[in-house]
């Protein structure tokens, strides 16, 4: 088949032909003839391009080839938006070509039969030049009846010759085009549907509409922490990736009732900060269950300790910028914090992050606490009574005994220990020697 250029060339040459004045009638109809089939052609280039089932008018069909480009478009978007219809417009565009065709056969074989009957050299020969010539301008007349009826859009039966069947390619190229469309309206961006049905329209491969999509501002928007993803030298995901890392962080805000931590920004913030869904989990409990549900007591040692307000606790251990072990270790400092303070104690806050460090737990501290709590008066009273002349015990010593096992914290404390019972045995030895005395001297 020939391309649109070369028909509406072969076209406008016929009609130019068609008005030599030195060329005959027959000839001229002729070259009428050959427009008409040319403009026929043209119809069936359109069989996969239409619209609406009702085929274009002859004015279009005859058209100049911007009309031509303006419909196939129209056609192209059509089977892009309702591949459905197209083939029944196609049957009716055929059946259209096929009429405008049978009506120029008809024109010639009428004009063929004037010349037989001006030539004719006997009746018999006229009468049938004759004949010729009314059946021909009969089928003339039904063809052009046939062509108004398939304009109205009032037929209904089409050549069987004209039928169309759309290839496996065709229905391939419409199958991925609808796939692309359902695809970005799962992305959240409907606005690139037109796009999509554009360069599909200019012959743009799914490969090519793919990666010409993703240089939109839409879609850069859509996925824009890839950007900081790739600034970090981390992966960037797929659109199926990063919808899979949303959706499971907004099901972990949900169950935890963080709604007001569900919203894109955050979500983005996880996604550029390559956050993955089992930190983000453990974050969750962290801030919920460790600290917003926990002992009003933690919330004020985190406010004593680092300056971290009641209102910005959870934002604080959700802030993908801040290291997750950083705030686990401060929390469990807190933790500490607490648990000396409800045994009359009060621990610095590197002492508390130095005993998160090594792995001691709030029901740990609690407990170490509580040993201390009962040995550190006693043990500070002896220092003060003997601080001058041996090392002296307090707080620190009793948490490295306690917590650490430290030898040498030990040994303070026992030598306090052993002084008081020898300094008190000494005495006691004094006073049995002095009664013994006065009674030998009463006797």
């Amino acid at each position: 088949m020939p391309s649109l250029d070369e028909i509406y060339d072969a076209k406008k040459a016929a009609e130019a032909a068609a008005a030599i004045p030195e060329l005959t009638v027959a000839q001229q109809r002729a070259a009428l003839k050959a427009a008409a089939i040319d403009a026929a052609d043209a119809t069936r280039i359109y069989e996969y391009q239409a619209s609406i089932a009702n085929p274009l008018s002859i004015a279009t069909m005859a058209g100049t080839a911007t009309d031509t480009a303006r419909y196939q478009a129209q056609g192209n978007e059509a089977i892009m938006s309702n591949p459905s219809s197209y083939m029944a417009a196609g049957n009716a565009y055929g059946a259209a070509g096929d009429a405008l065709a049978q009506e120029a056969a008809a024109n010639q074989a009428a004009l063929d039969a004037e010349a037989a009957a001006a030539t004719a050299k006997t009746k018999a020969e006229l009468d049938a030049a004759n004949t010729a010539r009314i059946k021909a301008e009969a089928d003339a007349t039904a063809a052009r009846a046939e062509l108004a009826r398939i304009q109205s859009g009032k037929t209904t039966t089409t050549p069987a010759a004209m039928t169309v069947t759309p290839t496996a390619a065709d229905m391939a190229k419409v199958d991925a085009i609808e796939a692309m469309k359902a695809r970005f309206k799962q992305y959240g961006l409907e606005s690139l549907v037109a796009k999509i049905k554009e360069l599909a329209i200019s012959g743009a491969s799914e490969t090519t509409i793919t990666l010409q999509l993703q240089e939109t501002p839409e879609y850069k928007s859509r996925f824009s922490a890839n950007e900081a993803r790739n600034k970090k030298n981390l992966q960037v995901l797929s659109p199926g990736e990063y919808l899979t890392m949303e959706d499971t962080y907004r099901q972990t805000l949900r169950a935890y009732g963080l709604t007001q931590f569900d919203n894109d920004a955050y979500v983005k913030q996880f996604i550029a900060n390559d956050v993955s869904p089992t930190e983000l989990s453990n974050r969750v409990v962290t801030a919920v269950q460790r600290v917003r549900n926990a002992d009003p007591a933690i919330a004020l040692q985190l406010r004593e300790y680092y300056g971290i307000g009641q209102e910005d606790l959870v934002a604080y251990v959700l802030d993908p910028e801040q290291q997750f072990q950083k705030i686990q270790r401060q929390v469990a400092a807190s933790e500490i914090g607490v648990a000396a303070g409800r045994q009359g104690l009060k621990a610095g806050v590197g002492v508390a992050e130095q005993l998160a460090a090594q792995g001691v737990t709030q029901a740990e501290a609690q407990k170490g606490y509580a040993t201390i709590a009962d040995i550190l008066p006693t043990a500070e009273k002896l220092s003060s009574i003997y601080g001058t002349t041996i090392d002296k015990y307090g707080q620190s010593e009793a948490e490295q005994e306690v917590f650490n096992s430290l030898a040498s914290a030990q040994r303070k404390r026992q030598g306090l220990t052993a002084r008081e019972i020898a300094q008190f045995s000494s005495a006691s030895g004094a006073n049995r020697t002095s009664l013994a005395s006065q009674a030998r001297g009463q006797i």
